[in-house]
C-alpha cells in the first residue's frame, strides 16, 4: 500500500458521496470529497479522495475507475522471489495490464517448479508437468495450469493480446495453487500443532 500524507488534500469539493473500493487500500469507503473537470458547464471526471488511507481515487469521463482494487490477498510464507513476482502480477492486474500479468504467471510458475526441486533450466512444459507429477498441482486442476501455459505462450510468441478476463481467470487459479502450497502447507499446521503441545 503505498503512504499518502495524512493531511488534507487543498480546496477539494465536498458533495454527494462515491461508494467504492479503494484501488490503494482495498477497504470499502464512501468519499464525499473530491476535485472535478468540467466540459460545457458540466463535471465529467473526478478524483475523490479515500477517507481511509487518503489516496486520490480518479474516475473517468465514462464512470471507469482509473486503477481497480488490488486483486487478490497477501499470502503467508511465500518465498521471496515467488513473493516478488505474485506482488507485480497483482499490480499487473489492478492496471489493466493482462499481458503483463499472464507473462508474469508463467514465470512464477517456473519459479514453483524450481522452488519445489525441478532442475533450472527446462523448458515451461516441463516445469508444468513436474508440478503435476509431484502433486504440486492438484490432479483436478491439470487442464487449468495448461490453459495458463497455453495463454502465456499467446501472449509470449503471438501478436494478439490477451484480455482482462483471461488475466483475471488465470490469476484466480495461481492464487489457489499459491495458497495451497504455501498458506497452507502442512509445515504450518505441524508447528501450530507442536506450539499448542508445549
Amino acid at each position: 500500500m503505498y503512504k499518502f500524507s495524512k493531511g488534507e488534500w487543498d480546496k477539494v469539493t465536498e458533495g454527494s458521496s462515491k461508494a467504492g473500493v479503494c484501488w490503494n487500500c482495498n477497504n470499502k469507503v464512501a468519499s464525499e470529497k473530491y476535485y472535478c473537470s468540467y466540459f460545457a458547464g458540466s463535471p465529467i471526471s473526478y478524483i475523490y479522495i479515500c477517507p481511509h488511507c487518503n489516496a486520490p481515487i480518479i474516475i473517468d469521463g465514462e464512470s471507469k475507475k482509473i486503477l481497480l482494487p488490488l486483486p487478490g490477498t497477501e499470502i503467508k510464507n511465500l518465498p521471496k522471489d515467488i513473493e516478488m513476482i505474485y506482488f507485480e502480477i497483482r499490480r499487473c492486474v489492478q492496471s489493466g495490464c493482462s499481458n503483463g500479468a499472464i507473462m508474469l504467471m508463467r514465470k512464477l510458475i517456473m519459479h514453483v517448479a524450481v522452488e519445489e526441486g525441478a532442475d533450472e533450466g527446462k523448458s515451461f512444459v516441463k516445469y508444468v508437468d513436474y508440478l503435476y507429477d509431484n502433486g504440486i498441482v492438484p490432479k483436478k486442476s491439470k487442464k487449468k495450469v495448461d490453459s495458463v501455459r497455453t495463454i502465456g505462450n499467446s501472449a509470449n510468441h503471438e501478436i494478439e493480446g490477451r484480455t482482462l478476463e483471461e488475466a483475471q481467470n488465470s490469476f484466480e487459479f495461481i492464487e489457489l495453487l499459491l495458497k495451497v502450497n504455501y498458506e497452507f502447507a502442512d509445515k504450518e499446521l505441524e508447528e501450530e500443532v507442536v506450539g499448542n503441545q508445549s
